[in-house]
């Protein structure tokens, strides 16, 4: 596949992940207000309700890798070994390798989840409501730092956060690594946006932390689903129709 089928293929990818966003992120929502889950959202340590999240991410992940083929990983040798002892080696160093990954990819995801829960006490979580600010952080983990670790793997998302740039090898795996760095805004924002509830003096249940920010971080990856959806249908649109003015 070249690089203009690729280019042509990339509106539908953004439109199918930013319906299919929509949706979980809704079921979640719903299920929260229908089973009354809501205030569980800041006991990670004992509820399992945040759960849905990271298996929320992995259904989108597998979506995307067998909907799309999107490859991001080393090209794969063009020597096969010769003789059955290479083969074993080779099966060894595989497993070997994708251990490595395994354990990276959860260093990584707790090195994150310390680095947002740091930023939460900064800007003024209670420092005595640790399982509260705990929730949040791996709520923001999940929906920000998770996505992109099952997509390109934990090394070259080291590498994303400690450089400027990284280009991956498909036009099409760029283009879904712009949108999911454009989600990290949009639930960063939704996160900060959600505080201005906590200091009013309603006295609503939901307004406690961390649920406003909790639901505000997952109101904010909606909202930026939201947004690449209708931005995207619109740029298709006014493509096809320019041809047609000329």
């Amino acid at each position: 596949m070249d690089a203009q089928q690729q280019s042509a293929i990339a509106p539908k990818m953004f439109i199918n992940i930013s319906i299919l966003s929509i949706a979980l992120n809704s079921s979640f929502f719903g299920y929260l207000l229908y089973s009354n889950r809501l205030y569980d959202v800041g006991k990670c340590c004992s509820s399992a309700v945040l759960l849905i999240l990271p298996l929320s991410e992995v259904l989108k992940h597998l979506y995307i890798k067998h909907t799309f083929q999107l490859e991001t990983g080393a090209k794969p040798s063009s020597l096969q070994p010769s003789s059955g002892r290479a083969s074993g080696a080779g099966n060894v160093k595989a497993t070997r390798a994708r251990w490595r990954e395994w354990v990276g990819s959860i260093v990584l995801f707790a090195l994150a989840t310390l680095f947002y829960a740091f930023i939460c006490v900064v800007v003024g979580a209670p420092l005595d409501q640790y399982e509260e600010t705990l929730s949040l952080a791996v709520t923001l983990t999940t929906v920000t730092i998770f996505p992109i670790i099952l997509f390109i793997g934990q090394m070259q998302t080291y590498q994303l956060l400690l450089s400027e740039t990284l280009e991956l090898k498909s036009p099409l795996a760029n283009s879904y690594l712009n949108l999911l760095k454009n989600n990290c805004i949009g639930v960063i924002l939704g996160a900060w946006g959600a505080s201005v509830v906590a200091p009013l003096d309603w006295d609503r249940p939901w307004q406690v932390y961390p649920i406003p920010n909790v639901v505000g971080s997952i109101g904010g990856l909606f909202g930026i689903n939201v947004f690449n959806l209708l931005s995207t249908v619109y740029i298709s649109l006014f493509r096809n129709r320019r041809p047609k003015a000329q």
